[in-house]
Parts: C-alpha cells; sequence; structure tokens
C-alpha cells in the first residue's frame, strides 16, 4: 500500500486490548492520576491575587518613580528602560498597568497614578 493511505476496511487485531494495556506515547511523561496508587495533585494558580495592604516591591516602587521623570525623546525613555530597570519595554508596562490599580502606589505617586489612570480611561473611552 502506498505511504499516506489507509486501507479501505476495519484493520484486523492482533491482539486483545485488555491483555496488554496501551503503552505511554513516547515522549510524554505518564500523568499522576494514571500511576496506581496516586492522585493528581489539584492545580493552583500561579499567581495570587494582590491583597490590598501588601506593600509594593522595591521594583514596583523603581517603576513608579522611572514614570514619574519626564523625558524629551521617545527613543531616550525605551533605551532608559532597558539599562537602568533592566526589563524589556513590554514587560516594563505590563507591570506599570497592574500598579496604577494598586492603592499603595497611588498613596506613593499620586499624580503619576491620576496621570495614567486619565491616559488608560481615555484609550477605554476612544474604543
Amino acid at each position: 500500500m502506498p505511504p499516506g493511505q489507509r486501507p479501505a476496511g476495519p484493520t484486523p487485531r492482533t491482539h486483545r486490548e485488555d491483555e496488554h494495556p496501551a503503552a505511554p506515547r513516547p515522549g510524554r511523561a505518564p500523568s499522576e492520576a494514571s500511576r496506581p496508587g496516586r492522585e493528581a495533585p489539584p492545580q493552583q494558580p500561579r499567581t495570587r491575587a494582590r491583597e490590598p495592604e501588601d506593600k509594593l516591591s522595591a521594583m514596583e516602587s523603581r517603576v513608579l518613580a522611572f514614570e514619574a521623570r519626564w523625558w524629551r525623546a521617545p527613543g531616550a525613555k525605551t533605551q532608559a528602560i532597558s539599562d537602568e530597570l533592566e526589563l524589556t519595554p513590554e514587560r516594563y508596562y505590563q507591570h506599570l498597568a497592574r500598579l496604577i490599580d494598586h492603592p499603595e502606589a497611588a498613596a506613593q505617586q499620586p499624580a503619576v497614578v491620576r496621570r495614567l489612570r486619565a491616559a488608560r480611561d481615555e484609550r477605554r473611552a476612544a474604543r
């Protein structure tokens, strides 16, 4: 039979499936639930929800202080994000987006947080 074609009828089985349990597929580890006497551990969320009374981390404080600075050229800010904070610009703005909803951030840098929230609200209204 040419490669890539299937036989027209059902394929006859040469052994009974209940006599020989199916072997795991190559490249895959058997799951915890398939091992005898073991249960799969419950899945836990990767990140925990932030409590409002949590203090800002050192990195979060640095991000807020960095955003409070003014830049003459947009390229200079992008370069400074990489140089000073050692973050990609995408990661920096992800941190910033989470921070502006944190009450501790608003207490530490109220003007910056108000400005960023207003800009976010404008973008949402434009959609």
